[in-house]
């Protein structure tokens, strides 16, 4: 997968993506998932709700990338 900025860091296949992500400290007791890749860019923390979130990212990701592929 080609992007503007060069190869994409999530890669995929006919089957699964592989999302590269950081998690980092935030404040006291939280933390916050952040992806690699510049051009699929999010950020979400902990709670349920922004867990939720992630979910939902990931499953457009996911419909995106390999079931995109496979039409």
């Amino acid at each position: 997968m080609e992007t503007k900025q060069g190869k994409s860091k999530i890669s995929v296949n006919k089957k699964s993506i592989c999302v590269p992500i950081y998690v980092i400290r935030s404040g006291k007791h939280g933390l916050t998932i952040c992806c690699a890749d510049s051009r699929f860019r999010f950020k979400v923390g902990t709670t349920p709700e922004q867990l939720q979130k992630l979910r939902k990212i990931l499953e457009i990701l996911y419909i995106e990338l390999v079931e995109g592929q496979q039409a």
